[in-house]
């Protein structure tokens, strides 16, 4: 007998950004994921967890509307002081050790490969790609984002 997991699904991947406005267009624009809630917090605490005197915090968090799971939060550090946020060193290249990899299954991986090419910061590193089986073909887009996360669009369409 399989015991029931400790831990539920996941919740939310947290995505620490530089330019929220640049990540908005495309986690919303381009991919099509509803904005479900969008705040700013500031004070002491948030200055604390990244290291300064005084810091605010935007945060949106992105998903399908209804679903209280599998959510996508982009934060953003902002109004720093003494000094700006240090920056994280060269974009990483795809893939390295640690690094990890958003997988979205959409029927539309063409479509949002044409979106992709017209935004600022969005590398593609494969595809869009497509491979035949018996039973169908499999779609897959790989890029960065802005901040160098790996991201993958996967699709598949049966044969008929």
């Amino acid at each position: 007998m399989t015991e029931p997991a400790v831990v539920p699904p996941l919740k939310r991947v947290t995505l620490w950004v530089r330019n929220l406005e640049r990540s908005l267009a495309l986690y919303r624009d381009a991919l099509g994921l509803a904005v479900l809630e969008e705040k700013q917090l500031q004070g002491a605490a948030i200055a604390r967890m990244v290291g300064l005197d005084e810091a605010s915090l935007r945060i949106v968090h992105l998903g399908r509307p209804g679903e209280s799971f599998g959510w996508i939060g982009l934060y953003e550090i902002r109004d720093t002081a003494p000094r700006p946020m240090a920056e994280t060193g060269s974009r990483r290249q795809f893939p390295l050790y640690g690094q990890a990899t958003l997988v979205f299954e959409t029927t539309a991986v063409t479509q949002i490969a044409a979106k992709l090419a017209a935004l600022e910061g969005v590398t593609i590193m494969a595809g869009p790609s497509a491979y035949a089986r018996a039973d169908g073909t499999f779609e897959e887009l790989i890029f960065l984002d802005p901040d160098g996360i790996a991201v993958s669009l996967m699709g598949f369409t049966p044969t008929v």
